[in-house]
């Protein structure tokens, strides 16, 4: 029997002082820390450059425990 592999799920993150948003895909529902810590690793692989002003980073975190 072949099982279907479940749909991630979009957990957004909406920074409005700075008005941007990451969107971290996950196959469940993260915790704050947990969808923090995908996006501030990605930040870090990406040279610590953070997003211009309206932005949107779309990730996919793989490593959730």
């Amino acid at each position: 029997m072949a099982t279907m592999k479940s749909p991630n799920i979009e957990n957004i993150i909406v920074d409005e002082v700075h008005q941007r948003t990451y969107v971290v895909m996950a196959c469940r529902v993260l915790t704050d820390g947990e969808a923090y810590r995908a996006i501030r690793l990605e930040l870090l692989k990406r040279g610590g450059n953070s997003l211009g002003k309206g932005e949107t980073l779309v990730l996919t975190a793989s490593n959730v425990n």
